[in-house]
C-alpha cells in the first residue's frame, strides 16, 4: 500500500518539531548571574583596629557572561580581590572568557580570594 502525499508531509513535519523541541531542551536556559560584594562603611576603621574582615569570599564561582559587582560603601579606597574600588564607587566586571584568579586579600576572612570562571 502506497504512503499518501499528505500522510508523508505530514510525518515529516511532526518529526521535524519533535527533534526541534528534542534540541532544545539539550540547551540550557541559564541567565546570567550577579554576583555583589558590598565592602561597608567603616571597614577601613576594623581593618586598623586589628579585626579580621570578611567582605570577599574565599571562592566565587562564575560562568561565562556572569557580572561581578564590587561595591565600596566605604569613605576609604579598597583593594577587593584583584580590584581597586575606589571610595563611595563600584566597579562592574562581566567575565568573558573562562580563568581563574587567586591570590591576597585584605578583606578574606581567609586573607585570599578564589575566583573561577567557568563554561
Amino acid at each position: 500500500m502506497a504512503c499518501r502525499p499528505g500522510l508523508r508531509l505530514l510525518a515529516w513535519a511532526l518529526l521535524a518539531v519533535a527533534s526541534a523541541g528534542a534540541v532544545a531542551g539539550c540547551g540550557e536556559d541559564r541567565q546570567a548571574q550577579t554576583v555583589e560584594v558590598v565592602v561597608p562603611a567603616g571597614t577601613q576603621d576594623r581593618l586598623d583596629a586589628g579585626e579580621i574582615v570578611d567582605v570577599m569570599p574565599a571562592r566565587i564561582e562564575l560562568r561565562v557572561g556572569d557580572t561581578l559587582l564590587l561595591r565600596n560603601e566605604d569613605d576609604v579606597d579598597q583593594t577587593v580581590g584583584p580590584y581597586f574600588v575606589a571610595a563611595g564607587r563600584n566597579l562592574s566586571l562581566t567575565y568573558s572568557v573562562p580563568g581563574r584568579y587567586e591570590g591576597y586579600c585584605p578583606l578574606s576572612g581567609s586573607d585570599g580570594y578564589e575566583i573561577v570562571v567557568v563554561d
